[in-house]
């Protein structure tokens, strides 16, 4: 029996503990920012999926649908995911939509655990519940980590060089 919980209600508490894990991942841009987190989610408050570990988050899924015209920016290289304003990003719904993983963060603690795979599990979970007809996926991976996560998960093929990562465009199988 495991510890681990699937959360996707997002408070502020676990808004600054993604943000720490971000710190402990991450360098620079790459890092979440609480007013840019917080202003996603008054667009559309289903975009994070959460893993806890005795009740602290220990990694999670930002995973947003975007409008054709920032996608198409993300693909060329001339965006980065915390570029993404309020006016890009749109609601989950049964129309056929572009998505952007933003971040796949899991503590190093629990990497190369099973965590992976239950915080995935949730995410598919909650796909599955939402209905989304999702399109395409694109990810700009800024650690090795996260490479290796898109080929993996997203079925993903390397596009081009961002300014910090390599971006990456797939699918997920799972909600085909």
């Amino acid at each position: 029996m495991t510890n681990f919980r699937i959360e996707n209600e997002v408070n502020d508490s676990y808004l600054h503990q993604m943000i720490n894990l971000d710190k402990e991942v991450f360098q620079g841009i790459d890092i979440g920012s609480f007013s840019k987190c917080k202003e996603w989610l008054s667009v559309n408050n289903d975009i994070y999926t959460m893993l806890l570990c005795k009740g602290k988050i220990i990694g999670y899924i930002n995973f947003m649908p975007i409008k054709n015209e920032f996608y198409q920016k993300m693909k060329s290289g001339q965006a980065k995911d915390c570029d993404i304003k309020r006016k890009d990003i749109e609601e989950f719904n049964n129309a056929s939509v572009k998505c952007l993983f933003t971040s796949i963060v899991i503590s190093k603690e629990y990497q190369n655990t099973l965590a992976i795979t239950y915080l995935w599990s949730g995410f598919i979970k909650k796909m599955k519940s939402l209905k989304v007809n999702i399109s395409n996926i694109i990810m700009d991976c800024v650690t090795e980590l996260g490479e290796k996560f898109a080929i993996k998960y997203l079925n993903a093929k390397f596009i081009c060089n961002s300014s910090t990562g390599k971006i990456y465009e797939g699918y997920i199988k799972e909600l085909l």
